[in-house]
């Protein structure tokens, strides 16, 4: 089987179920968006090799992404609660160990660190994609709480990264 199949070629795709739809429409926005985010975490963990821990976290976001992305197009399963909780338990415990913010952050610091803030700003942006399927259709509201929680994560995470590479954080002014 080839790669191309040339049915994409005057605009449209298909999603699960076979159905036919518009390549500009804002489901297939969303869950692009969401590829992009997956493969962007993926680079992430590119910049792991020494914090087996942060891998694997990232691969098991992966991997729900993409459960999120074919209860998107179609699929009957979507994503539990426990993955939501399990996102807010990582938050607790990295957040417990990084010092508490008083003034907004700029994203920088060690590679793997502004890497997570790059992936946090495409989380977010998949969730305004998803917020608006929702808003037109009234469903997927579980996945715009794993996306929040995990853009929550990504900043977290970024911030933890900067700490254990005794980085300081470099604060916004005006």
């Amino acid at each position: 089987m080839k790669i191309y199949t040339r049915t994409g070629d005057s605009g449209e795709t298909s999603i699960f179920g076979g159905a036919r739809v518009r390549k500009n429409t804002p489901l297939i926005a969303a869950y692009g968006t969401l590829d992009e985010l997956s493969s962007y975490l993926g680079m992430c963990r590119t910049h792991c090799e020494d914090n087996k821990e942060f891998h694997d976290l990232l691969k098991e976001v992966q991997h729900d992404l993409y459960m999120i992305g074919s209860h998107l197009a179609g699929a009957e399963d979507c994503i539990p609660e426990a993955r939501i909780t399990a996102l807010e338990n990582a938050i607790d415990k990295y957040e417990a160990q990084l010092p508490e913010l008083h003034a907004f952050i700029l994203p920088c610091g060690t590679r793997l660190s502004t890497h997570l803030h790059v992936g946090r700003s495409v989380c977010r942006r998949a969730e305004r994609k998803v917020a608006t399927i929702f808003e037109n259709e009234g469903s997927f509201h579980t996945e715009l709480k794993y996306l929040n929680r995990l853009s929550d994560l990504l900043f977290i995470l970024a911030r933890y990264s900067n700490k254990i590479a005794e980085r300081k954080e470099e604060h916004a002014t005006r």
